[in-house]
């Protein structure tokens, strides 16, 4: 057998020098179906060793063999209704191209640019679209190291004091750009953990991965953020290792409406999407436009 092969190898090199033989001899046979040589051609990458190139045509015929006698079995095994795939593929083909072209012409046709107020519009028309499922909040945070108060070691005394700068302006209102600067620089330098983007929202399940707050209420007996953000918003957080300064600068709650900021993203596709849908609309009718004015089609 690993003979045979490597002669078929030989064979393959062969026909792909000479295209121009007229008639072949078969390599394998399955029923009524042959392959040949020339259809091994592409099987053997260039500058392939000898061995590689016997294992390749080896594993090739044995697959081709493997599937022609599966798709045989299956042919003599499978009711006529499960073994009529013609309509379904030339369904999918079709599809696939109307896709393809409908793709092509969107890319070349569609207008991306969206306007600051084509999104408020769209905000303000469709509120209820933008209901929160999850609370949300604008906060400054960072981890940092927590040291003992009353160490008398100068270095660490000197680190307690730029964490009590970190503290102050997180707990600002409002930084003045120079504040926020220096806080940035204070952060970079003693927190391992810190984010200070207060225009950006987030969801507050993600803070909590973040910073070990405790949301649980005792009088309530159940865990409730709610709750929690109603009356919490300047923090200190401490363990073992850390101290976490938090402050919730702002929060929504679940059922309440979505700031525009946080989905502002989700608008715009939401407004390009439509205008997919309608130029794909309106393709489609010019299509039958075009048709029904050359006599392209009749109905019955």
């Amino acid at each position: 057998m690993l003979r045979f092969v490597a002669i078929v190898g030989l064979l393959v090199i062969g026909v792909a020098c000479q295209q121009s033989q007229q008639k072949e001899t078969p390599i394998a046979r399955v029923m009524n179906e042959y392959l040949y040589a020339s259809d091994l051609v592409g099987v053997i990458a260039p500058g392939a060793l000898q061995a590689d190139s016997i294992e390749a045509v080896h594993a090739y015929i044995h697959n081709w063999i493997q599937q022609k006698l599966l798709i045989q079995k299956a042919k003599k095994n499978l009711p006529g209704h499960q073994k009529a795939f013609e309509q379904e593929i030339e369904n999918y083909r079709n599809s696939l191209i109307i896709f393809t072209y409908q793709n092509a012409l969107i890319e070349q046709m569609l207008d991306t640019a969206i306007t600051e107020t084509e999104i408020e519009n769209y905000f303000e028309e469709n509120k209820q679209l933008f209901l929160l499922k999850s609370n949300i909040v604008r906060v400054r945070f960072a981890r940092l190291e927590n040291h003992p108060k009353n160490s008398r070691d100068r270095a660490i005394r000197e680190k307690i004091k730029k964490q009590e700068a970190i503290s102050k302006l997180i707990f600002s209102a409002d930084l003045t750009g120079e504040e926020w600067l220096e806080l940035s620089n204070l952060c970079q330098e003693l927190s391992d953990n810190y984010f200070l983007n207060s225009d950006q929202w987030i969801f507050f399940n993600d803070l909590l991965k973040e910073v070990p707050m405790e949301t649980y209420n005792p009088s309530m007996g159940i865990f409730n953020q709610e709750d929690f953000l109603r009356k919490n918003n300047q923090l200190q957080v401490p363990n073992e290792n850390y101290i976490y300064v938090v402050n919730i600068l702002e929060y929504r709650l679940v059922g309440s409406v979505s700031p525009i900021e946080f989905e502002r993203e989700k608008i715009r596709n939401i407004i390009l999407n439509n205008r997919k849908v309608r130029l794909i609309e309106s393709l489609r009718n010019e299509v039958m436009s075009e048709g029904r004015e050359k006599k392209w089609f009749e109905i019955y």
